[in-house]
């Protein structure tokens, strides 16, 4: 089998190589060099694929969509690490817009990783459940993804979320009514609600949690604050979610395969 690995570290390939012994394994470090590299060789069976690219703009996304064009007849697997907290939205969108075969984490061991690789390979059904939240989150009707981002001036709401701290401040830059404003971070405050109800984080220290829970202890948080209150309460929630996931927001790719979306209801 064939086996195309997509992963800024050498390290990672070297690894794949010795826990798929008897398979063929090709790798590339940035999802720009792809094309050129699939003109020079023989179709490949299964991609392991990053998710994050530390010397480039490039993302899995990219290297999802260059092989679904070039490629797509060679089976995906998202490679990701669980450290990295603004993955989430990468991953939705690419169970979304793409048809990945598995999720594998970097922490897997040797055993799940070559049976995932070899299964999705074959054709057959990955032996980890790891991809199915986000299946199910794709699936949904809206999907999650576009209940937290439905159209463009909610993208630029966002954006302007993770530059800016004051409500009439954002938006201004967003273009929109304060009002308008209001009613996006009531309504994103219950789509976050959801996000964390699929995918729950891990339990944390208690500084992180005093950190964590400081906002919401602050003098606009309780119920005595009234209307103002829950509207500051649901700006600085959303702020710190806008500001978690910065650079999915400004992503170029991911404002491509949302905007394509958006022309297709």
């Amino acid at each position: 089998m064939r086996i195309l690995v997509i992963d800024d570290y050498l390290n990672v390939e070297m690894a794949l190589r010795g826990i798929l012994d008897g398979h063929t394994v090709t790798g590339v470090r940035d999802p720009v060099a792809l094309p050129r590299m699939l003109a020079h060789e023989e179709p490949f069976e299964a991609a392991v694929v990053d998710l994050r690219y530390v010397q480039s703009a490039a993302t899995g996304l990219t290297a999802l969509a260059t092989l679904r064009e070039l490629s797509p007849d060679t089976r995906t697997i998202i490679s990701t690490t669980d450290e990295e907290e603004n993955r989430l939205l990468y991953l939705l969108a690419a169970f979304q817009f793409f048809d990945p075969k598995a999720l594998l984490a970097k922490r897997a061991d040797a055993f799940v990783t070559r049976a995932v690789v070899e299964a999705v390979g074959r054709g057959d059904p990955s032996p980890s459940p790891d991809a199915d939240p986000f299946r199910r989150a794709a699936a949904m009707r809206p999907a999650l993804l576009d209940q937290l981002v439905h159209n463009r001036t909610e993208l630029g709401i966002w954006q302007e979320l993770a530059r800016f701290d004051k409500r009439l401040q954002i938006a201004s830059a967003a273009h929109v009514h304060p009002r308008t404003l209001d009613a996006f971070t009531a309504a994103k405050g219950a789509a976050i609600d959801v996000v964390a109800a699929h995918f729950p984080r891990p339990a944390r220290g208690p500084e992180q949690a005093d950190a964590a829970a400081e906002p919401a202890a602050g003098p606009t948080a309780g119920p005595a604050a009234g209307p103002a209150g829950a509207r500051g309460a649901n700006l600085i929630r959303v702020i710190h979610f806008a500001r978690t996931h910065e650079q999915f927001f400004a992503d170029q790719e991911v404002a491509g395969l949302l905007e394509a979306s958006w022309r297709s209801r």
